[in-house]
């Protein structure tokens, strides 16, 4: 199965909300928790801020189109 497109970033992006929601309800609240929370956060701000294209999808179309 091969994802193309803007549908990476949001399968991204519900991965780490599972994640999040998995470690908020298994983890005691304490700086551990807060720093699982905001590496979370950080991971998905950078899933937020990358295009929707990756350079792999730019090199697979540019084989398909023969150049």
């Amino acid at each position: 199965m091969q994802v193309k497109g803007g549908k990476r970033k949001w399968i991204a992006l519900a991965g780490l909300a599972i994640l999040a929601g998995l470690a908020w309800s298994t983890m005691d609240a304490g700086k551990f928790r807060i720093l699982v929370m905001v590496l979370l956060g950080g991971f998905a701000l950078r899933v937020l801020l990358t295009r929707g294209r990756s350079q792999y999808d730019e090199a697979e179309r540019a084989e398909e189109q023969g150049l």
